[in-house]
């Protein structure tokens, strides 16, 4: 590079060129961002022109060529430069100004319909992932910073904002206007320097990388490679240097703009689709070395949001994550189906029209039904710009959608082999065969490439391929044929440097199931369900599972109710079955047609499993946890509906808890100093009691307050709660966001029932109430306590004194949320979630030990500022909270996400709120 002040000192001399040049007397030299029309405008700036020997030509706009000349001077001359720098931007234009909608043919036989970035893209939404629940617009992205993530599921759009970027950057310096890019881009400014003009020069020269690229390059480098040869910046050069036929820049020239890192914007796509953890990891650090100094660069990177949680994957220096948010019907979906029924039909508005409501109202009815279904909080099932493509394929090729997830998948796949032979308007033809073998060669492919897992499972080089698919004799006569298939027209497969993956992952996961039901099925569904028992535990085999469920339905009604029931019955081992109870179960409710004899067989099967000692002790926390949420989808039969989802049995989830003339509530004196040993902290003093505390008999429930329970209060009530988010968890799952006056609310509405609905007459619990004088309430601190330790009396927890996130819902659990009642081993009273899932509401107010009820501390009339004690730990809190003694005090007021509660029933006469 050239010393700071001989740049400068040449900057100057180009501004004096500028100001005294006159467009309308002297020759122009036609560069990228010039405008050819009489000097023009450029972005704001006049266009520069050149004569004699053009050593003053640069790119207006930006500093590119003037920084690259200075960098090689002598070499080439500027415009010589500019005008490759052209040739670049030309490509990049080319390459990223249509979005491809394959499985379509149009009239002419054309196999893919092009839709214009320029009018087809609709700009997403997205949230900070981790400071705040900001909305954002990802049209507006790159004034959020100079370092950005962009994470989402499959098929989100996230390559597609990048290659807007790029086609926004490379159309405005072409043609010298701000256009598209202040429209579509919004300012390159961060929000803190909106103020300030953007000046010509800010705006960077796009460089779209694909990730797994550079890590196919680093993994087949030769084992003496330079240092050099293995940094991004020289893979950039390297990968683009490769197009050399379009504009035919020196080899170096991006690593030397990369170098000073001003004149960039970086676009670094699919994080995510690096072959694996290790080489994930290894693609990270490399980009973190190559910003690390360069404050300047501008770099956004695209990752899935599975990936990118993992710790070694996720990037450090101070790149910022942002979430894309699924679609809206009105904000997203609608324009998507128009724009595209646009392109398909620009000559015909009626037929475009129809079409286009005709997708949309069949959009919306399948919404409707799956929310009927599952539930209403269900996740939409168009929620991303890939399923919005596929149902335009489904839909344009078989003028109606299906209503089955896996049927949908399924005549996507077929019209995206069939397109090569598809049909003129009005005259369809026959169609050859090919591509049914195609789809079987594909499945085939799909099935050896998920055993290889998630790491190693979404790409196959062109060797390994071929040796798969020689396997099977019918196959090696076409295998040539499949692949110039996938690297002329893409299809369901795409290629890419001699490495191969589906344009989909849902695509592989459902080819895997249809192998998995037309191949291993062959020999009987004992079969597949032998092959699947290894497999049941691995999220990566999730998808194929219940594609492989709902592609039997749509084929054989009765053969899939049989394979379900037996799904639901599978697994060798305490993790896998849960896992395959929650998968038949989840199935059962995404068949709309599975009935409800199977939906509640798969219902008994989870709650079998809950009732299991064994089966609790010996899996996952975060396994059975998603079983408990499918329970609720399903009806939890452990809650009757009839009696207001009270627990079914004789006293409706109300157990005995007898009188304890010895007990000692909180940690004793003598034990003090041994739980802090295994405590991170220091016992606090408020819960250190060395005084016998005696507890008459009493009955608590068994379970917390469930979400169903507090909603049939609300409805017979109308009592108006005062945080939305209490209802909002499934219904088996404990009630939160609940204040402590309206934990007492729900326990008078309980207290009436019992005293006066003749559902009730019979139960001991309802004798105990009117005849006896027993209340409903809420436990005070010390029948909590007792009722939690149970018959252990000295430990730290209810099962002993080591930390076990097998037994509770706390942060080692690794749930992250609240979970379903009673999925974690009950304590020896038979109480569940006694410790953890959410902190629960006691009577009594907070006040030093010794514990003597006589002192006021139940008094329910105290005024809303003294503090009433909360028991247990739970979701979200420090394990050291997750223990018997420990008391959290809080205002009575107060509601939030980790606090519930549950009733006791107890003799001492207590006034009702």
């Amino acid at each position: 590079m050239l010393p700071e002040d001989n740049i400068e000192a040449l900057q100057r001399q180009i501004a004096e060129l500028q100001a005294r040049l006159s467009t309308a007397q002297q020759a122009s030299v036609s560069v990228p961002g010039a405008v050819a029309q009489d000097g023009g405008d450029a972005l704001g700036q006049s266009a520069v022109n050149v004569k004699g020997d053009n050593t003053g030509a640069i790119i207006t706009g930006t500093q590119i060529v003037i920084n690259y000349h200075a960098a090689v001077s002598g070499r080439l001359t500027r415009e010589e430069i500019a005008q490759r720098v052209e040739g670049y931007l030309r490509w990049l234009q080319a390459r990223t100004k249509d979005i491809e909608l394959r499985g379509i043919e149009r009239a002419g036989g054309a196999p893919v319909v092009l839709l214009p970035l320029e009018t087809a893209y609709v700009p997403l939404r997205a949230k900070w992932m981790r400071w705040d629940d900001t909305d954002i617009a990802l049209n507006q992205v790159l004034g959020l910073g100079h370092r950005l993530v962009i994470v989402g599921g499959p098929g989100s759009g996230k390559t597609t904002v990048l290659l807007h970027m790029a086609w926004a950057l490379a159309s405005s310096l072409l043609s010298g206007q701000p256009d598209p890019v202040r429209a579509r881009l919004g300012s390159l400014r961060k929000s803190s320097e909106l103020s300030k003009p953007c000046e010509p020069s800010e705006l960077p020269l796009p460089i779209f990388v694909p990730l797994a690229s550079f890590a196919r390059y680093r993994r087949n480098l030769a084992g003496n490679s330079s240092a050099k040869e293995k940094t991004l910046a020289y893979f950039i050069s390297y990968h683009l240097s490769s197009k050399q036929a379009d504009f035919d820049l020196p080899a170096d020239f991006f690593e030397q703009l990369i170098k000073d890192g001003q004149d960039v914007l970086l676009l670094l796509d699919g994080l995510d689709e690096v072959a694996n953890e290790h080489e994930r990891a290894e693609v990270r650090q490399s980009m973190e070395e190559l910003v690390s100094g360069r404050e300047a660069m501008r770099v956004v990177v695209t990752c899935r949001t599975i990936a990118y949680r993992n710790g070694r994957t996720a990037l450090g220096a101070n790149f910022r994550e942002v979430v894309v948010q699924p679609l809206d019907l009105e904000q997203h979906i609608t324009l998507m189906v128009r724009q595209a029924y646009a392109c398909i039909y620009p000559h015909d508005t009626a037929l475009r029209t129809d079409r286009t409501e005709d997708l949309l109202v069949g959009i919306q009815r399948l919404e409707a039904e799956r929310r009927t279904r599952l539930g209403q909080q269900t996740e939409a099932l168009v929620n991303s710009p890939l399923m919005v493509r596929l149902l335009l394929i489904v839909h344009f090729n078989n003028r109606t959608l299906p209503a089955e997830r896996a049927d949908l998948f399924d005549k996507a796949i077929n019209a995206l082999l069939q397109v090569d032979y598809g049909r003129e308007e009005g005259d369809i033809r026959e169609l050859a065969t090919d591509w049914k073998l195609y789809r079987d060669m594909a499945q085939q492919l799909a099935f050896h490439m998920h055993q290889q897992g998630d790491d190693q499972g979404r790409e196959i080089e062109e060797p390994a391929l071929k040796k798969v698919l020689c396997k099977e004799i019918e196959f090696k006569p076409h295998i040539d044929n499949f692949l110039s298939h996938a690297r002329q027209r893409g299809s369901v497969l795409e290629e890419h440097g001699g490495i191969y993956r589906f344009i989909h992952l849902a695509l592989q996961e459902f080819l895997v199931a249809r192998y998995l039901r037309e191949v291993t099925g062959a020999e009987g569904r004992s079969a597949i369900l032998v092959f699947l028992d290894r497999w049941l535990e691995d999220l990566w085999w999730r998808e194929p599972i219940l594609l492989l469920a709902g592609y039997m339905a749509a084929n054989a009604a009765r053969s899939a109710r049989d394979f379900l029931s037996a799904l639901a019955r599978a697994g060798s081992q305490p993790n896998a079955q849960f896992t395959a109870a929650e998968l038949a179960g989840t199935a059962a409710l995404e068949w709309r047609d599975s009935g409800e004899a199977l939906r509640t067989d798969c219902a008994r099967r989870i709650v079998e499993l809950l009732s299991d000692a064994k089966a609790l002790a010996n899996s996952h926390p975060v396994i059975r946890a998603r079983a408990g949420d499918a329970l609720a989808r399903l009806g939890d039969l452990r809650f009757d509906p009839q009696h207001f989802y009270l627990p079914v049995d004789d006293n409706f989830g109300f157990v005995h808890i007898p009188a304890d003339p010895e007990f000692v509530i909180g940690t004793r004196k003598v034990d003090a100093q041994q739980v802090d040993k295994i405590i991170s902290v220091k016992v606090f003093d408020s819960e250190i009691n060395g005084i016998c505390t005696p507890t008459s008999e009493f009955y608590i429930a068994r379970y917390l307050v469930t979400v169903a329970q507090f909603r049939a209060f609300i409805e017979a009530t109308q009592f108006k709660i005062g945080n939305a988010r209490a209802l909002r968890d499934p219904d088996n799952r404990p009630v939160c966001s609940v204040s402590w006056r309206e934990a007492l609310a729900y326990c008078d509405w309980l207290n009436d029932l019992l005293a006066h609905s003749p559902a009730f007459e019979s139960s001991e619990i309802a004798r105990l109430v009117r005849k006896c004088g027993w209340r409903v309430t809420l436990p005070s601190e010390l029948k909590w306590e007792k009722a939690a330790r149970g018959r252990l009396q000295d430990t730290i927890f209810s099962w002993g004194d080591e930390f076990d996130p097998n037994r509770a819902n706390y942060p080692d659990s690794k749930i992250e949320d609240t979970s379903t009642v009673g999925c974690f081993p009950a304590n020896d009273f038979g109480l569940y979630d006694m410790i953890g899932n959410v902190f629960e509401w006691t009577h009594s107010y907070f006040s030093s030990y010794p514990y003597r009820a006589e002192d006021d501390r139940e008094n329910l009339e105290a005024v809303d500022d003294v503090l009433r004690v909360m028991r247990g730990g739970s979701w979200r809190d420090d394990p050291d909270f997750t223990r018997c003694a420990y008391r959290l005090r809080s205002r009575p007021n107060l509601c939030f996400d980790y606090f519930g509660f549950r009733v006791a029933l107890c003799s001492t006469p207590v006034q009702p709120l």
